[in-house]
């Protein structure tokens, strides 16, 4: 089975480091339980800007309404759930 990876989008205006800890804590939670509802959704981890109230984190599913159902469930806000490909330059060695 394929799973994408997703970006999640959110605008955090005011929330603090811990706070921001507190909120992907719930997510990596809803996560985890998703199994037990069908879905196969892992939190990867993320970015959290506090300069700009954002916070863009990274999950793997088969679908962004997968994603979606998980972060409700965590009562994280989000604006958008968008499908991205890693890419990353190849080491060079020599």
């Amino acid at each position: 089975m394929r799973v994408a990876t997703f970006l999640v989008l959110r605008q955090l205006p005011g929330v603090t480091r811990d706070q921001y800890a507190a909120a992907q804590q719930a997510a990596m939670d809803a996560a985890s339980q998703s199994s037990a509802d069908g879905r196969l959704v892992q939190y990867l981890g993320g970015f959290f800007l506090p300069g700009v109230g954002r916070a863009i984190c990274i999950f793997g599913a088969d679908s962004a309404a997968d994603i979606a159902i998980v972060n409700q469930q965590a009562g994280v806000p989000f604006t958008e759930v968008l499908e991205a490909i890693e890419m990353r330059p190849q080491a060079r060695y020599g």
